[in-house]
This record gives structure tokens, sequence and C-alpha cells, in this order.
């Protein structure tokens, strides 16, 4: 499943992608674009989130827009490698295997990855030593920023189920409310999901670096879609980060705007890329 090519060597030249008519430009009366967007918050918040962008690519594209999202991180995998998503938002580990079955990398977000863990602000706890024999909240066994921790962990002698223990969470979102309640004693999340908190959760939390960073979600788009389409998507994305809305939008998710995909660094990636299809396929023993 592993494909080792690089990420998207041929994508990086889009004009080596075959043209195809896309169904958007030529039927007379196109289908919804599925835009998919990857769990790592609470279904209303993503929906609030994102309708902005999603009222952008209607009038952009001139084709109605649905919004979906997947009950849990496996559902969106599942879904964004069986071709279900017109565009998707994904986490890089599942953007590079989805770049392999069928679907381009278009932008991701100027913010930097930054998997951090959260605390309550009256918390004695302030590195990793202090995190052992504690309850942690982590989202999905898949989630790229749960491997980055865990490694981390391991890193500084922390083995899971033998030093601490993991208290599962539906999202990232909800491993910090879980922290901010007193339900575990440190929630891993994001800096763009803590961003994305409630204010009042937000207050009752401070944060514990881990010192990673890597490149955020990556916007993709079906490659059979043919490179027309490819690129008029993309500089509606693009445009979108100049209008009032998207300024909104990028204020509000802090995901700070679209740079270009740098496949250079996505290829560092591939060390996590494996440590999740090894736990995927003994998941499937």
């Amino acid at each position: 499943m592993t494909d080792k090519r690089t990420f998207l060597r041929a994508a990086a030249a889009l004009g080596f992608w075959t043209a195809a008519t896309h169904p958007l430009a030529q039927a007379p009366s196109p289908r919804p674009l599925r835009v998919g967007v990857h769990p790592y918050n609470s279904t209303l918040t993503l929906i609030r989130i994102h309708q902005p962008l999603v009222r952008h690519l209607e009038n952009s594209l001139g084709v109605r827009v649905e919004f979906y999202t997947a009950p849990d991180f496996d559902g969106f995998m599942s879904s964004l490698l069986g071709g279900e998503y017109d565009i998707a938002i994904s986490p890089p580990h599942f953007a590079m295997l989805a770049s392999h079955r069928g679907m381009a990398p278009l932008v991701n977000y100027r913010m930097r990855l930054e998997p951090i863990f959260v605390v309550r602000s009256d918390s004695k706890l302030h590195g990793p030593a202090d995190l052992r024999g504690r309850n942690l909240g982590m989202a999905d066994r898949t989630a790229f920023i749960r491997i980055v921790a865990v490694k981390w962990l391991e890193e500084h002698g922390l083995v899971a189920g033998r030093d601490y223990r993991i208290a599962e969470q539906s999202s990232h979102g909800t491993a910090v409310a879980a922290t901010a309640l007193g339900h575990v004693d440190a929630g891993l999340t994001t800096t763009t999901a803590l961003i994305q908190a409630p204010a009042d959760i937000r207050q009752q939390v401070r944060v514990m670096n881990i010192g990673r960073s890597f490149p955020h979600l990556v916007t993709m788009a079906k490659r059979s879609f043919g490179m027309p389409e490819l690129l008029r998507i993309k500089t509606a994305l693009e445009t979108f980060q100049g209008t009032p809305e998207g300024r909104d939008f990028f204020l509000a998710s802090g995901f700070g705007g679209y740079e270009e995909v740098d496949t250079a660094e996505f290829d560092a990636l591939q060390p996590y890329v494996d440590a999740y299809v090894k736990m995927i396929n003994r998941g499937a023993k």
C-alpha cells in the first residue's frame, strides 16, 4: 500500500496529467461537488468553520457544493481512498496515500501542523516526565498527531499502556474539552484545533509543547478532473483567501492562508506513513 514514489512526483508537474472532460464544465445539469473534510473536530464545528469556503466554491465554480465529513478517521480514509470526495481536506499522511489513489494535491494550509498537549491552567504538569502514570486524551489511533505524540513519548521513555493510559476521544477538539473538564490529565490536540475551541474552554487550559512541526492539512481534488479543471479549483481556493469571507475563515480557523505544497517536505513524512500502514495492516489480521 505504501508506494515508495515521492509525494506526487508527477503532481509536481501538472502538465503530465492526462486531461479529462470534467462534468462541472460539460454536463447540462452538473451534479453537486462533494467536499470532504477530515473529522478533526466535531461535525457542527466543522460545518460552521467551512461554510464560507463552501459558498465561495459554489460561486466561483458555478456548481452546488455539498459538505461531507465522516464519523471517524477510518471512515474518512475509506471514503477518501474510495473516491467519494471530489475535493478533500486531508491530514498529510492520508494525503500521501491518496496521492497514489487518484487525488491531486492543490494547496496546504500555511499554518504549521503542531501537535501539542493541553493541561488544565492550574495543572502542575509541565513536561513529558510529568505525564507518567497519567490519563492522556487522544483521538483516533490513526491520527497523524497521535502517531507523532506516541513516538515523542517513547523517545522520553514512556510507553502506552505501561507508563500512561490513553483515554480515547472522538476528535482533537473533544480532547481539549475533556482536559478542561478534568476528565483527563492532558489532551492531545493541535494549535489550530485549540484556536477553534470555544473561548470558555480555551481559557481553562494551557499548552505543553512537544517541539514538532509539520505541513498542515492538504486540499486535494480528483486527478480525473483534468488539468484545466484542477487549475480552476486551485484558483478558486487561492482567490478565497483574498475575500473578506476568506480572511474571516483563516482567522477563525487559525489556518493562516494557503501555500504551495512542498513535495520534499512531504517526502520526509514517509516514516509516519509507514507507521500508519503497519498499524492498519496489524488491525486487519
